[in-house]
């Protein structure tokens, strides 16, 4: 059976995974098109700030809640609904406002976190920020309970598994105790120094006041402070996330080229799924030159004797040494795609062949999810 109608027809989650540029967008959408068409009420999140899935999908925008794709547009696309795609695009911010409204202990000190100035400028750009409220987003989706399948489409990566190692970083970072053990004095004093404990912290903090300012001080003394009673929140539903993923209604689908760089990557995430012990659904080699034939071509001799020939004969010629040159990418790609053949099976591959244009539209999708489910 093909890799992604199976897991389409029996899983609830669809992660598309994978290094930046190789489609992950484009294949969350196409997979999210066919499972909608085919009855399931669908939702696809995009953490694609180009907002490329809006306009494929025939939307103006999204937004961080999910956007309903009409009937009328699948039906110009000749594609016949049977049931239900929403879309939505993460916003990194408000979806942080939430956590934060729904882990502090009281509303007063939710709406003093986020109206805090340093809280505003790393709510959406802090390291592992983007990954955890993207997982965070997940749950919140699957735990409603009105999907039948969720497919997230997530933050571009050179790393494995990023997508869930940030969120541990980030949460270390919250809970840091060297940096909470240098803002300690400054938060009990009430933004002044205390005269006796942590004289080290002190002497760094009265140099750190010199850099940036007191103001700036101030206010990251505030979010720690008011931090408190929210970092075992915030670990819990890291650890709910990662035991969801690992669960039998969750699967991941690897995403490459035939580009060396992006096979090497997707191997490398395809080992470290198997370590995580997270389901491996299928690997989508994108854009591949398909092989037309051995490839054997002209000998030297005879495409010389060809360019030396009459009209036709020329002409010939010259379309042997595009064949020459086209099967030279071939080999290419054939070559980097052997590493994967030994860490993935072949039979969970599904190839997308290097299409005339890309999926702007739902008919650009509709191509390519035939290709996906062929």
């Amino acid at each position: 059976m093909n890799p992604i109608a199976e897991i389409t027809g029996h899983k609830e989650i669809i992660v598309c995974a994978g290094a930046g540029g190789v489609g992950k967008t484009t294949t969350a959408a196409a997979i999210a098109v066919r499972a909608a068409a085919g009855g399931k009420k669908t939702v696809v999140v995009t953490i694609d700030p180009a907002r490329r899935l809006a306009s494929s999908l025939g939307l103006k925008e999204l937004s961080n809640e999910p956007t309903q794709v009409s009937k009328r547009k699948f039906a110009a696309a000749g594609l016949d609904l049977k049931g239900e795609l929403h879309a939505l695009m993460l916003d990194t911010k408000s979806t942080f406002d939430e956590v934060v409204l729904r882990y502090a202990p009281t509303e007063q000190q939710a709406r003093r976190i986020i109206a805090n100035r340093f809280y505003r400028n790393i709510s959406g750009t802090l390291s592992g920020t983007q990954e955890y409220m993207a997982m965070e987003k997940l749950y919140e989706l699957h735990a409603g309970g009105a999907y039948d399948l969720i497919v997230i489409d997530t933050p571009p990566t050179r790393n494995a598994l990023d997508f869930l190692d940030a969120p541990r970083r980030l949460t270390d970072f919250l809970e840091s105790r060297v940096l909470r053990w240098f803002l300690l004095p400054y938060v009990k004093a009430g933004g002044g120094f205390m005269r006796f404990a942590n004289v080290a912290a002190v002497a760094f903090l009265r140099v750190v006041k010199r850099i940036v300012g007191g103001s700036v001080l101030d206010d990251t003394a505030e979010f720690f402070a008011n931090l408190d009673g929210m970092y075992d929140g915030f670990k819990a539903r890291a650890r709910d996330v990662a035991a969801l993923l690992q669960s039998e209604t969750a699967s991941f689908v690897v995403i490459t080229s035939p580009a060396e760089e992006s096979v090497l990557e997707a191997t490398y995430f395809a080992s470290r799924l198997n370590e995580a012990h997270l389901a491996f659904g299928a690997l989508v080699v994108n854009r591949v030159h398909p092989r037309f034939g051995d490839g054997s071509g002209a000998t030297p001799r005879q495409q010389a004797r060809l360019a030396q020939g009459d009209e036709a004969a020329r002409r010939l010629a010259q379309l042997l040494d595009n064949e020459a040159s086209f099967m030279r990418i071939v080999r290419l790609e054939e070559k980097n795609l052997k590493a994967l053949a030994r860490k993935v099976p072949r039979h969970r591959w599904v190839h997308v062949p290097y299409l005339e244009r890309e999926a702007v539209d739902l008919d650009g999708l509709a191509v390519i999810a035939a290709h996906l489910f062929a």
